[in-house]
């Protein structure tokens, strides 16, 4: 069974900027970019036959969202304290985080409608960059918070988010391959939504 999760990828250029973020230690596991993105919901294992029905969830949810503005400005790690096991990328803007949560609320909302399982737990607006290997050191773990504490991210890491993706995950002895089953356009972003020209 195919296992899926619907999300927005980075675009390339941005996932590359976002992957140098990551500081040089030994305990951290890099994502590589091109598999960098926000998810929105993460389904699971899915008989086939329903794939279908988690598009038709995403494309109802993407009805009635606009595009919009998403930037990548601050830099953190999950759990904030104790070990470290995520480093993360995420946006410092109320209003941009706010847009892809209800995003993906509403993506969330039309797979119940279908009942399509899938993971409710909270949505944290993020990228996964890093992962802290197993068996990493209190040291390994105090590096790190030292490290992360002077990473500056650059100013005008952003893209519009204008499409989202319903992927599927295939596990594998090199990490996760994804490839995209659907791809659903949000509709074009209003005048006030629009970034100011530079």
């Amino acid at each position: 069974m195919p296992r899926i999760f619907i999300a927005i990828p980075l675009p390339p250029d941005l996932a590359q900027k976002a992957a140098a973020l990551v500081p040089d230690h030994p305990a951290l596991r890099r994502v590589d970019p091109a598999l960098l993105h926000f998810t929105l919901a993460f389904v699971g294992s899915l008989p086939e036959e329903r794939v279908a029905d988690v598009a038709e969830a995403v494309t109802a949810a993407g009805n009635g969202a606009r595009a919009f503005r998403m930037s990548l400005d601050e830099v953190g790690r999950f759990p904030p304290s104790g070990l470290p096991r995520v480093i993360w990328a995420g946006s410092g803007d109320p209003a941009a985080g706010s847009r892809l949560v209800e995003l993906g609320a509403a993506v969330r909302a039309e797979l119940a409608r279908r009942s399509v399982p899938f993971d409710a737990k909270p949505l944290l607006p993020h990228v996964t960059l890093a992962r802290v290997r197993d068996g990493a050191t209190r040291d390994d773990a105090q590096a790190i918070r030292g490290s992360l504490a002077v990473v500056r991210v650059p100013a005008g890491l952003g893209f519009d988010a204008q499409v989202v993706h319903v992927m599927e995950s295939v596990l594998g002895p090199k990490g996760p391959r994804y490839s995209t089953r659907a791809e659903i356009a949000l509709r074009e972003q209003r005048g006030e939504d629009r970034p100011p020209a530079a």
